[in-house]
């Protein structure tokens, strides 16, 4: 039996590209949705951290040897490489790098909340 005189029904591609164009849209839909939420819970968690570094900036003396740099600069220049391990020793690394990690977060969502909206953006203008 021969089956390549089979035709496919009318219009099957444009339902199979419609349904992809959908799914596709769905999905962009989707990861909005999700880099939202997660957009606004490092938003809400930035204050908190940004508190908590300031006060532990603030608590190890950070902020009081760097200041020696600009009002005995003779001293430290003199000394620079105990002064920079005194620096690393007094830098709250925890609440710097949760800082910085929910920074990264707020950042990412940005971009990938912008380049998903310009995608829907793009497939709207072209199913009009």
């Amino acid at each position: 039996m021969n089956n390549s005189n089979i035709e496919p029904p009318i219009g099957l591609l444009e339902k199979i590209l419609k349904r992809i164009h959908r799914e596709e849209r769905i999905l962009v839909i989707r990861r909005v949705i999700i880099f939202s939420i997660l957009l606004i819970g490092s938003l809400l968690g930035f204050i908190p951290s940004l508190r908590m570094l300031v006060s532990d900036f603030n608590q190890s003396g950070f902020s009081s040897f760097f200041s020696l740099v600009f009002s005995d600069f003779s001293l430290v220049s003199a000394y620079w490489k105990n002064f920079m391990i005194i620096l690393l020793e007094t830098l709250p690394a925890a609440s710097l790098a949760l800082f910085l990690a929910v920074l990264l977060i707020i950042l990412e969502s940005i971009k990938l909340i912008a380049k998903d909206v310009k995608i829907i953006k793009s497939h709207h203008l072209m199913a009009n």
